[in-house]
């Protein structure tokens, strides 16, 4: 008897600390450029999106934070430097955050428009992959002309 409670309590501790470690595991990612608990990115989509968080930093000294899924924090409202892209599984709640200096030179109402618009739209559609590759790219494009009227170029 004492042998098979021995073995109940050993591993209760190993569940609870593979529950842990899990846990530990999952509050590093969520702090990395992409955390993707939705599971909807392929090796090769992430490889794409950290390639556009480095082309962010250097360009122009802005983080890229992706989150699908779980319970993403969003930065800090005074984040000067961090794009904040938030999906949601549930379809509501999908959201862009930029920075307020980045924000004042897009269209008004930009952010909005790609949580609600694209993230949302595509995850209604069955389609979160794409809409979260096609709203990161949609955001750098807009970033690429908003710079180039800032140098004075026409397009």
């Amino acid at each position: 008897m004492r042998a098979v409670l021995l073995a109940g309590v050993f591993a209760l501790v190993v569940v609870a600390y593979q529950k842990n470690f899990q846990h530990v595991i999952d509050k590093a990612a969520a702090k990395g450029t992409v955390a993707d608990p939705a599971g909807l990115l392929s090796r090769d989509d992430r490889a794409w999106v950290l390639a556009q968080a480095a082309d962010l930093r250097r360009r122009f000294g802005l983080e890229l934070a992706v989150r699908l899924g779980g319970n993403p924090a969003p930065p800090r409202p005074d984040d000067p430097k961090t794009v904040f892209l938030a999906y949601d599984p549930a379809c509501r709640e999908s959201r862009v955050v930029l920075p307020p200096l980045v924000a004042s030179a897009l269209p008004a109402g930009f952010a909005d428009d790609l949580g609600r618009e694209h993230l949302d739209a595509a995850c209604r559609d069955g389609r979160g992959r794409e809409g979260t590759l096609a709203a990161l790219g949609l955001l750098i494009d807009t970033l690429d002309q908003a710079a180039g009227r800032g140098k004075g170029e026409t397009q």
